[in-house]
């Protein structure tokens, strides 16, 4: 880490890096993105990604700034605890508007024709 870093930088820069090794396996151009870039902390995917390591989460908030910069309704939100080495810490999740969400699924398990 630089020095003088602030440490909830750092720990918002560990986990944007831990995130970009997952989406690197999918986009291995994948990158992070200049810092100040609203809501979209990675380049080289095509949609918005926003990564947050919070003690308090603001989903409401952080999806509707998702909402404002992209421009086809893809986009994704990854939240981690902001302690995610307590037993009881939540889970990292990844958020999706439904559309996207069920367009991923179709792609990976097909239709369904029950």
């Amino acid at each position: 880490y630089s020095k003088g870093m602030n440490p909830p930088k750092q720990k918002g820069t560990k986990f944007e890096n831990e995130l970009l090794a997952h989406l690197q396996q999918v986009w291995p151009d994948a990158d992070r993105a200049k810092t100040n870039n609203p809501s979209n902390d990675f380049a080289g995917i095509p949609f918005p990604v926003e990564a947050k390591h919070r003690k308090t989460w603001q989903i409401p908030a952080w999806c509707r700034a998702l909402v404002n910069v992209s421009s086809d309704g893809r986009w994704a939100l990854v939240a981690a605890a902001g302690d995610r080495r307590k037993a009881d810490a939540q889970p990292t999740v990844m958020v999706l508007p439904l559309d996207f969400g069920m367009e991923l699924l179709e792609a990976k398990y097909g239709l369904r024709s029950d």
